[in-house]
């Protein structure tokens, strides 16, 4: 199979908001979610899910009362996203703590992602057969 394509930089970020959805304190709309994640491989939304979105969002759902409940501001949010995997590019140990965060925030979350990912399949979305 072929490679995935890459998303473009405004694709990118609408995937983040997308997703960024999962860390507020608000029920979510998994139906919604999946709607506006249509036509995006799923091992690449996992890999953005995990490694990109949860390392700047999921600290939200951590605190008492989560200061974000009802979504995550869109220019804040690309760029914390932004400078969190520029600091990964410029630091081999900001990478590996990225890495090993993003096995924690996959245990963590992994039924957030499992709620998911039927209704991503009711949209057509299908793994990219990268691996």
């Amino acid at each position: 199979m072929a490679d995935a394509p890459e998303l473009s930089s405004v694709q990118r970020e609408a995937v983040w908001e997308a997703l960024s959805d999962l860390f507020v304190d608000s029920p979510i709309d998994y139906a919604e979610l999946a709607s506006r994640l249509a036509g995006i491989p799923l091992d690449l939304l996992e890999g953005i899910l995990f490694d990109e979105v949860a390392p700047h969002c999921a600290p939200n759902l951590l605190a008492p009362a989560p200061p974000v409940w009802s979504g995550f501001a869109r220019e804040p949010l690309v760029l914390g996203i932004r400078d969190l995997l520029l600091r990964r590019r410029r630091s081999r140990c900001i990478a590996l703590a990225g890495w090993l965060g993003g096995r924690i925030w996959r245990r963590l979350h992994a039924r957030d992602w499992q709620e998911l990912r039927p209704y991503l399949a009711r949209q057509g979305v299908e793994a990219s057969g990268r691996g």
